[in-house]
């Protein structure tokens, strides 16, 4: 309640263009939603306000909101929430999808953030770091490119891992088979290579 800002309604300003609001601005960066005041408040909107609970601004309650044309309160976050009754059955939220939207818009006008969206705390992704859409070949040709640049800058030592990999991996000949059969691994340990097979 103390970062509650009480939303306020006023006349477009003369001139055009205006200025944006300068709610909620810090350095001309917004920092925070805020209700557009600069609304023209036909009959249909003054009856929304003078009638609807819950746009009744001053004994709104963050915790217990009503919604649009209805006078019933809800308590929040209980009642937008799957509960179980005194059997352990589940049952779905009391409020629907469309009020809570409607109680959603009821804190942005108050300049409160909603705490309850499921990205609250990671933040939504900027549309310039999002994949973009259509054929991938440009970007994977690229990252390709890339890739292979990066791989050259150790080829030496690849080359010798690579070599080394493919010697190890040989089967052991018939000399070194009979070997190990009568002398035992302890005895010709020492002599016969080990085989290493590559993890795949």
């Amino acid at each position: 309640l103390e970062r509650r800002v009480e939303p306020r309604y006023a006349g477009e300003g003369p001139g055009t263009p205006r200025r944006e609001i300068q709610d909620g601005l810090v350095a001309g960066i917004r920092v925070r939603p805020v209700q557009n005041p600069y609304v023209k408040l036909t009959a249909a909107k003054r009856y929304r306000l003078n009638t609807w609970q819950s746009r009744k601004w001053a004994t709104w309650n963050p915790m217990k909101t009503s919604v649009r044309g209805s006078r019933r309160r809800y308590r929040l976050p209980d009642d937008i929430l799957p509960y179980r009754d005194e059997l352990g059955e589940w049952h779905p939220p009391r409020v629907s999808g469309r009020y809570k939207a409607d109680i959603e818009k009821q804190y942005y006008m108050n300049s409160l953030p909603w705490v309850w969206a499921n990205d609250y705390f990671q933040g939504k992704q900027h549309f310039m770091d999002r994949e973009p859409r259509g054929l991938r070949r440009w970007c994977k040709k690229e990252f390709r490119k890339a890739q292979i640049a990066e791989a050259l800058k150790r080829r030496d030592q690849m080359i010798e891992e690579y070599r080394k990999e493919r010697r190890e991996k040989k089967r052991l000949s018939w000399i070194e088979d009979m070997v190990l059969e009568f002398a035992g691994e302890q005895l010709a340990g020492p002599y016969v290579r080990q085989r290493r097979l590559p993890k795949m």
